[in-house]
């Protein structure tokens, strides 16, 4: 792990920055750990750093006799827990737009100064005020425990930690800290003040029972500008059919996606505010609008879509979200037909956008996720399985993530794993996209299960562009049904002429197997397209372990 360092600083700017922290609600009634803090920052100024150990600590700040022991007597490591989460707790609310910033590292209790941004830089402040200001907040507070039984109290403490933990993987949200929020598990709040409070647009709330081996969990996601309840959801799960670890999980993940995947309800919500005039979307609401995008692409959509990401990436160079979107968007070029007037191949540029969100993020799934789709594109399939852990590490509960990843390995040969991760997308996305149910419909066809796939597609949206119709021509040719599937056929042929020839191309990025290649065509030619011929397939094995 690397270091913290001091940036060189005047001791008066400093101590300005330490005054504007011992002012805050977060230290204002808290006499010991603002003069914990005091005590670190003004020896460090008067460059006494070696005076900055546990013993000395423990006489000076906290009145401790001269036998202390600190190693008997945690008192002083304990404190500095707290201070270091208070600090959290403040730069993520009242100090969000500070200059400076006051951390004490763990495993040391040596104060460092670091320069957040440079006031006078306009560029670095317009990027430090889009992370600050448009990400979306909420706080998760203790949900009760309605058990009848106070030893019940850890079942609802663990739902609340699962749930904050899962909201933490998206990273456009800030998450207010746990303690922040447990000061209020036993009591009741206007959640208007709350917010107000804890510096956030959103608080969860709910409430856990449990009798005999049956849970039950509910939740309420509340707007604290307006009050209004956004979202309010009641989970049931039998504790004697699964472990109470996985039941948390799974309710867990259920809950963070609902509210904060690309598709869910907060998202949703955000995109009431745009105006019509879309060349004045912010960064973030750009983000926004090519999410909605991913649910049905179009050629004119994406050329629209593609204007404002690249406009996003301008206004804030550093917005991970936006480069990774981008990096979808011109892979969709290759993956969709979506043809754009550039010299450079779209793939290139899809691997120069997918690398630029990881090194402005790296903790950011969704750069990841751009990045192993674009390596599965370009058929750099080492490179892909590596990234794709990590994405998958980073952020389980993302669905379109999930969804995404089962594409790849369904289409590659390992259909099953496939099949499993994009059943995992569907149970955790409140409105799933139409390319979900288009990909199990493929791989159900794959797999020869014709009625599987007819059951998938019928009454689905499966998106807007000759994809869909593709599908539904094979499948219903398959089953028989020749005038259904020569009516999709022919439509997908008027969406985008040469389908036979496009669609040959985009079986080669996909990477399909020979015997998948003529399975597909099979269905095809049935449907009254000719076969254009065989598609040389390339594939090694996909497991992300």
């Amino acid at each position: 792990m690397t270091a913290l360092a001091s940036t060189p600083l005047e001791p008066g700017v400093v101590q300005q920055q330490l005054d504007r922290v011992l002012a805050s609600r977060q230290f204002v009634e808290t006499t010991r750990l603002a003069r914990f803090l005091t005590y670190l920052v003004h020896q460090t100024l008067s460059g006494n750093d070696d005076a900055l150990k546990g013993y000395s600590i423990g006489l000076d700040v906290f009145d401790k006799p001269d036998d202390f022991d600190p190693a008997i007597d945690t008192i002083v490591r304990v404190q500095a827990s707290k201070l270091r989460s208070r600090l959290d707790l403040y730069y993520a609310t009242d100090g969000a737009e500070d200059p400076l910033r006051i951390l004490v590292p763990k495993g040391s209790y040596v104060p460092v100064f670091q320069v957040a941004f440079d006031p006078d830089t306009s560029s670095d402040n317009a990027k430090y005020t889009d992370n600050a200001q448009s990400r979306y907040s909420i706080a998760v507070m203790p949900f009760d425990n309605l058990s009848g039984s106070p030893d019940q109290e850890f079942l609802a403490d663990g739902f609340t930690e699962e749930i904050l933990n899962a909201l933490s993987r998206f990273r456009e949200f800030r998450v207010a800290a746990r303690h922040s929020t447990f000061r209020y598990k036993d009591s009741k709040g206007d959640a208007r003040e709350i917010g107000n409070e804890l510096g956030v647009r959103y608080i969860l709330e709910g409430s856990v029972r449990r009798w005999k081996d049956q849970l039950r969990v509910t939740s309420q996601l509340i707007d604290t500008e307006t009050g209004a309840h956004m979202l309010s959801e009641t989970y049931d799960d039998d504790m004697s059919a699964q472990s109470l670890f996985d039941i948390q999980e799974a309710i867990a993940s259920q809950i963070a996606a609902e509210i904060a995947e690309p598709h869910g309800v907060i998202h949703k919500t955000g995109a009431a505010y745009r105006k019509a005039a879309t060349d004045n979307l912010d960064a973030y609401q750009a983000r926004l609008l090519a999410s909605e995008y991913w649910r049905n692409p179009s050629r004119e959509t994406h050329i629209t879509t593609i204007k404002h990401l690249e406009r996003a990436v301008g206004l804030d160079p550093n917005y991970s979200g936006a480069w990774a979107m981008l990096a979808i968007l011109y892979g969709d070029e290759v993956r969709f037909g979506f043809a754009r007037d550039r010299n450079e191949p779209p793939l290139d540029r899809a691997l120069a956008a997918a690398k630029k969100a990881v090194e402005t993020d790296p903790k950011d799934a969704s750069g990841h996720h751009a990045l192993f789709m674009t390596h599965f594109h370009r058929n750099e399939l080492s490179a892909f399985k590596s990234v794709a852990k990590q994405a998958l590490l980073l952020n389980p509960n993302y669905p379109d993530l999930l969804a995404d990843y089962g594409v790849c390995v369904g289409y590659a040969g390992q259909r099953d794993l496939g099949l499993t991760y994009l059943q995992k997308a569907m149970d955790l996305s409140p409105d799933a996209p139409g390319w979900y149910k288009a990909t199990i419909a493929v791989l159900y066809y794959l797999n020869n299960d014709y009625d599987a796939a007819r059951d998938v597609i019928e009454g689905s949206n499966l998106g807007s562009d000759f994809w869909g119709d593709l599908i539904r021509a094979m499948v219903y040719a398959q089953l028989g049904k020749s005038a259904e599937a020569q009516t999709y056929m022919q439509r997908a042929q008027i969406r985008l002429p040469g389908t036979d020839v496009i669609t040959r191309d985009m079986l080669k990025i996909w990477n399909f197997g020979p015997s998948e290649v003529d399975h597909l065509f099979n269905g095809w030619h049935k449907a009254g397209m000719q076969d254009p011929g065989h598609v040389p397939g390339h594939r090694d094995s996909l497991t992300v372990s």
